[in-house]
């Protein structure tokens, strides 16, 4: 049983009692020795998945927590924003999708495909790194310096495109970014912020296509579009989670 699944089985099993676990019983449960068990448990716990209780026992740790939490607001938000990406796309013609954080990544929870596309230009479930497109800038713009400076810093190692810290304020200011040939080459898009309870981006809303389609003048004609309907998902998933 490779280490992942096994860190998956513990979690599960943790998860599943309600109540603080013996190591002993994890260890019978995913059939090892009760140092590989303790081991796991360990490293578990090391990265705020597990945590431990005045008598030893395994408890579901903080990190988990802000995952569920993340989880559930991706999933409300995805409910919010369909029906304002649905109008979008109708108006439009084109493809409008919905982009979350995770890490130094976002990954797009929502596609709606438009009139003049065949396939979305980007897939659900699809992660694609911070920095790099309109939905990867806008959300860097909102990210903490610490995650800007290491987002930057990696994409200029690479070789790749990667925003300044003063185009990332301009952008911040704006709630507006764009993109032509840098996702992929032939894709363009623009891509406006969500914006949640305390001011945190929870998600990016953008529209693109074909680049034929959408040189910076079609772009610019879409902008108020977009950016209004992110405004309106903004202020109802606030209303809801506020």
């Amino acid at each position: 049983m490779a280490v992942m699944t096994k860190a998956v089985h513990a979690i599960d099993l943790i998860a599943r009692a309600h109540l603080p676990v013996r190591l002993g019983d994890v260890a019978e449960a995913l059939g090892m020795p009760k140092s590989s068990a303790h081991r796991l448990l360990t490293e578990l716990a090391a990265h705020d998945m597990l945590r431990r209780d005045d008598t030893g026992r395994f408890l579901l740790g903080p990190r988990l927590l802000s995952w569920g939490v993340a989880a559930e607001l991706s999933y409300d938000l995805r409910g919010i924003a369909e029906p304002h990406m649905r109008q979008l796309s109708h108006a439009s013609g084109e493809s409008v999708n919905l982009h979350v954080i995770q890490a130094d990544h976002r990954v797009c929870i929502a596609a709606i495909r438009g009139a003049e596309n065949l396939f979305p230009p980007v897939s659900v479930g699809e992660a694609l790194p911070l920095g790099i497109g309109a939905s990867g800038k806008v959300l860097l713009a909102f990210c903490s310096e610490s995650l800007q400076d290491q987002v930057i810093a990696s994409l200029s190692a690479a070789g790749g495109p990667a925003p300044t810290r003063e185009q990332l304020r301009v952008i911040r200011t704006n709630r507006w970014a764009t993109s032509i040939d840098e996702q992929r080459l032939g894709l363009s898009a623009g891509a406006s912020v969500i914006i949640g309870p305390g001011g945190r981006a929870l998600g990016a809303l953008a529209i693109g296509g074909d680049v034929d389609r959408f040189p910076p003048d079609r772009l610019e004609d879409l902008r108020t579009a977009v950016v209004s309907s992110a405004q309106a998902i903004s202020a109802q998933v606030t209303g809801r989670t506020g």
